[in-house]
């Protein structure tokens, strides 16, 4: 699903600047942090360590797409963060950097000092979830607003949902 609709942006925005900015938030949020999230339910330390490799590579991923829209209306001379999607974009990824400088010397499962309460577990384990499910509204709501074609938003939105 992911590498579709990164596929449908590419065809139809082109290899412009702007194109990376919803293809890495599409890689971050969606797909990376989908198969982290995944990985990380079927349990065990190996699967705990490829949970923390990916969700770093959805963290980077996520800081080149803010960087990439930054960038793009610098270039433009547009104002930075004035739509909703903005903000709950700038709060995602300010979330998902918290949580991995947060879960990185906490919940390491070789040294982490934290990583067995089960409490602090709790809490990443939902925070992450949330955040991770405001990544997809905030990916939906960009596409959304790029995309004028109804049955193609539905395209997008409703693999997210189910």
């Amino acid at each position: 699903f992911s590498i579709a609709a990164c596929g449908y942006i590419y065809n139809k925005k082109g290899p412009i600047w702007f194109t990376w900015h919803p293809i890495a938030m599409i890689v971050s949020f969606i797909l990376l942090s989908g198969l982290a999230i995944l990985i990380k339910k079927a349990g065990g330390y190996t699967n705990t360590k490829i949970h923390v490799f990916m969700m770093i590579a959805a963290v980077v991923a996520a800081i080149f797409g803010w960087y990439v829209i930054y960038t793009n209306k610098e270039m433009y001379g547009k104002p930075h963060v004035v739509s909703i999607h903005a903000k709950l974009g700038v709060g995602v990824c300010l979330a998902y950097i918290g949580m991995a400088l947060f879960a990185g010397p906490t919940l390491n499962p070789d040294w982490g000092y934290l990583k067995t309460d089960k409490t602090i577990r709790f809490c990443h384990k939902w925070s992450g979830r949330v955040f991770t499910a405001l990544g997809w509204i905030c990916c939906v709501y960009g596409f959304a607003t790029t995309e004028p074609n109804f049955e193609y938003q539905l395209y997008f939105s409703v693999p997210l949902l189910v």
